[in-house]
């Protein structure tokens, strides 16, 4: 999958998790917190990713992730070792 299909799937996850934001406005340098992503809403957020993307997220990388660009990153460079 290319890097624009992740992102538009990671922005499909975001808006079935915020009410309040226009999805139109969500692209890769919006940041969890503007978006008001709470730290479970990211947990299910990875979940999502990895059953649908096929990675496993590591904790000590994720502690890092601020803005869906990271989430799009960590995916597009673990893709290719996970299992099709």
């Amino acid at each position: 999958m290319n890097t624009e299909n992740i992102e538009e799937k990671v922005i499909e996850f975001i808006a079935s998790k915020v009410d309040d934001v226009d999805v139109s406005t969500i692209n890769a340098t919006s940041e969890f917190e503007e978006l008001g992503l709470d730290s479970m809403d990211r947990v299910q957020l990875l979940f999502d990713a990895e059953e649908t993307f096929g990675v496993t997220f590591e904790d000590d990388e994720v502690k890092d992730f601020h803005c869906v660009k990271d989430i799009i990153d960590y995916i597009s460079n673990h893709q290719s070792s996970a299992p099709s």
